[in-house]
C-alpha cells in the first residue's frame, strides 16, 4: 500500500504486533514472545514532496527536484568511500561483507568480498536525566499493540515488518 498524499501521517505511533519465537535453534529465545512493527504503507518521493509543499514555501515539483538529486549526490559520496551526514536525520556509510583469509597475500577481493551494503545510523540525542541515547526521529512516539486497537480503527498491513525470529529489536 503506498500512502497518497491526501492521506497525512495523522499519528505519532508506532503500531506493533507479539509474534511468538517458534526457531528451536535458538534456545534462549524459543517459544519467548517479542514485538515486532506492523507498517501501514509506504511513502513515496511525491507524498514527500507534496509534504514539503504544504509545510513551506517550496513549490513540490522543486522538492521533488531537490530530493531527487539529493539520492544521486549521496550516491557519489557513498561511492568514493565517504560517510553522508544528514544533520537531524543521521549518517550513511558503505559497510562491506567480506570472510578472512588466511593471509594477507593471499587475500582476494573476488574470492573473499561477499558483498557491499548501505549502513545508516540514525542520529541520537542523550537524555539529560537518564544518559540514554535516543534517536531524534522516535522521540516521543507512543507504541501502540495493533491487536488492541478496534477494526475501525486498525490501519491496513502491508506486510512489511520485523527483522527475523526473536532477540531485542
Amino acid at each position: 500500500m503506498t500512502r497518497q498524499p491526501n492521506s497525512p501521517c495523522k499519528f505519532i505511533m508506532i503500531f506493533y504486533r507479539l509474534i511468538q519465537n517458534m526457531n528451536d535453534n535458538m534456545v534462549a529465545a524459543f517459544k519467548k514472545w517479542y514485538a515486532r512493527p506492523v507498517m501501514t504503507g509506504t511513502v513515496d518521493l511525491d507524498y514527500i514532496a507534496e509534504r514539503i509543499q504544504r509545510n513551506s514555501t517550496a513549490k513540490k515539483s522543486d522538492a521533488k527536484a531537490v530530493l531527487t538529486e539529493m539520492v544521486e549526490v549521496i550516491t557519489d559520496c557513498l561511492q568514493n568511500s565517504q560517510r553522508v551526514k544528514i544533520d537531524g536525520f543521521g549518517c550513511f556509510k558503505v559497510g562491506i561483507s567480506s570472510k578472512g583469509s588466511e593471509t594477507e597475500d593471499k587475500y582476494s577481493t573476488g574470492e573473499h568480498i561477499r558483498g557491499l551494503r548501505i549502513i545508516f545510523q540514525p542520529e541520537v540525542t542523550t537524555d539529560a536525566s537518564s544518559h540514554k541515547r535516543i534517536k531524534k526521529m522516535l522521540q516521543g512516539a507512543q507504541l501502540v499493540n495493533i491487536k488492541n486497537i478496534t477494526p475501525k480503527d486498525a490501519p491496513a498491513e502491508s506486510g512489511e515488518g520485523g527483522e527475523g525470529e526473536g532477540g531485542e529489536g
